[in-house]
């Protein structure tokens, strides 16, 4: 049995659901999709495919308050995936860790949650239950960059090494109303988590942000900023500067409702070039100092799919999927966005289609 936790979210909607009940559809798994809602939301495409797996009993929509007691009467789960809003994120993992088959998997999409005590509890829970190998973060632009990520070795060679990183995770739009209450907490806990993960994962040994690496960091500035009659209670903008391993300089901007279009790049600077990842076309290249020879790659477009076809076909470790991390890196990673929020010392107010430059000289 599969559980879909927060089916009727937007991310959800886009990437979860329409693959799940595809499966479900063709009799290869058994879902249990769950929300608060009185139903659950389908498109054109995901109500005939809904149709068709509830029809051969493949398929099961659970409203949490409504359906309280056969929501808990659930076990033998063998993969949960958690795309609800991040403050529930651990609370609904606590949940489903005894429910689990003794080799069953939750799987939790990025950030792990937007409390360190909250997931603290949850670690206190699994040491507790022994189920170490049980829970995992789920990052899906760590997985859009694995084709760079996997041969990293070669192309970091070519640029020396990385003395300097711009990232930028800018939307030109503002935050739709059914995302409001998933973003509320801000942009730091919901988009600089990625930045956090691809860096962590690009300056490591590995494919994914391994804890056990431990690497320094340390914040230096924190600037954050809210667009006018914005509906969430978080920020919308933020730049973060921060240091990597002592000496790798991090400049980030994330936000809504930044300039004219999409802006998604991390751009690596090394003594003999650079390397630029375009998370909005997907694609990657490398040049030279001279930009006289340039390389080019494809990012994976398909990140969420390949993701849950490699995790539900169980040949492989969880940690060898990519996007995939362990729950200590997802717990550090949380630990450095609350040290981030934690700098917000004032939040000017911006008009929509502001560059960050603009927004920058209201400090």
């Amino acid at each position: 049995m599969i559980v879909l936790e927060g089916c009727n979210g937007e991310w959800a909607q886009k990437c979860y659901l329409p693959f799940l009940l595809g499966e479900a559809a063709k009799g290869n798994l058994e879902l249990r999709a769950v929300d608060i809602e009185p139903r659950i939301r389908l498109s054109t495409c995901t109500a005939t495919l809904w149709k068709s797996a509830q029809s051969k009993g493949q398929a099961f929509y659970l409203n949490k308050n409504r359906d309280k007691e056969s929501y808990e009467k659930l076990t033998n789960v063998s993969h949960v995936f958690i795309v609800t809003p991040p403050r529930y994120h651990c609370d609904i993992a606590r949940f489903w860790l005894e429910r689990l088959v003794p080799d069953g998997k939750i799987l939790i999409e990025k950030p792990l949650d937007v409390s360190v005590g909250a997931g603290f509890e949850l670690i206190n829970r699994i040491d507790e239950k022994r189920k170490k190998e049980a829970v995992f973060a789920f990052d899906h632009y760590l997985a859009k960059a694995y084709p760079f990520l996997q041969n990293k070795s070669v192309y970091l060679r070519e640029i020396g090494r990385v003395e300097r990183i711009k990232f930028h995770f800018l939307e030109s739009t503002k935050i739709p109303t059914k995302r409001v209450n998933t973003l509320d907490e801000g942009m730091i806990v919901d988009l600089f988590s990625h930045v956090l993960a691809v860096v962590f994962a690009t300056l490591g040994a590995n494919t994914t942000y391994s804890a056990t690496e431990s690497q320094a960091v340390s914040i230096k500035d924190v600037r954050a900023a809210r667009y006018a009659e914005c509906r969430i209670s978080g920020e919308t903008f933020a730049q973060i500067e921060l240091t990597v391993n002592s000496d790798i300089e991090v400049t980030s901007a994330v936000g809504m409702c930044i300039g004219d279009h999409q802006d998604k790049f991390m751009k690596l600077y090394g003594p003999s070039g650079s390397i630029h990842l375009d998370f909005v076309e997907d694609h990657f290249s490398i040049l030279s100092l001279q930009e006289e020879h340039q390389k080019h790659g494809k990012l994976n477009a398909q990140h969420v799919e390949s993701f849950l076809k490699r995790i539900l076909g169980r040949e492989e470790q969880p940690l060898s999927v990519p996007g995939v991390f362990s729950f200590d890196a997802a717990l550090r990673i949380l630990e450095v966005l609350s040290k981030a929020k934690a700098q917000i010392d004032k939040m000017p107010e911006y008009q929509c289609g502001e560059s960050v430059s603009q927004i920058l000289e209201r400090f």
